[in-house]
């Protein structure tokens, strides 16, 4: 979904902060797109405008979270594991009830398929356009699953280790694992 107008923008913040609302509340599959129009304080046909599903507002975010960190992976010439595990657990901090409602509704499956995405692109970051081939691929996607667990435990056990050191667990598990 690519983002345009400043009311869009709004509209779509408004949209996203209502549903985060309600699973607060509520099972994510008792939420309807009425629920979530209502609570946003927009008709359910400028929700249309702007999403399918209910899913596509999680998907949105969940996008918009893993640019903001590719994004700093590249204006910070970020190579290293350890220090794309700090960016990204700081991401992760940022938006812990967002990702807390996302794993409290099941939708783990849908940010695995995000994050394999961006792994991909940051493998070919590191690897200077090379697409990850072969034993490469099952890595990326063995090391995705890792580190999603990783972050549901985190979310799960309460947060109590630092960014730091959830950054040194991933790098030395990713070092144990890739090489």
């Amino acid at each position: 979904m690519q983002r345009k107008t400043a009311k869009q923008e709004l509209m779509r913040e408004c949209i996203f902060t209502a549903l985060m609302l309600l699973m607060e509340k509520e099972d994510y599959d008792r939420i309807t797109i009425t629920d979530i129009a209502k609570r946003a304080g927009v008709s359910r046909m400028a929700y249309y405008r702007m999403y399918r599903s209910k899913d596509d507002i999680l998907t949105d975010h969940m996008r918009w979270v893993f640019d903001r960190i590719a994004d700093q992976v590249k204006e910070q010439k970020i190579t290293t594991e350890k220090e794309f595990f700090i960016c990204y657990y700081r991401e992760v901090q940022k938006n812990t009830v967002f990702l807390k409602n996302v794993v409290k509704a099941g939708l783990m499956e849908q940010v695995w398929r995000i994050m394999k995405d961006y792994a991909d692109d940051f493998y070919m970051y590191r690897k200077e356009g090379k697409n990850p081939e072969g034993e490469d691929r099952y890595r990326v996607s063995f090391f995705v699953g890792g580190i999603l667990l990783l972050t549901r435990e985190w979310l799960e056990s309460g947060m109590n280790e630092s960014v730091e050191e959830m950054a040194s667990i991933s790098t030395r598990t990713a070092d144990a694992l890739l090489s």
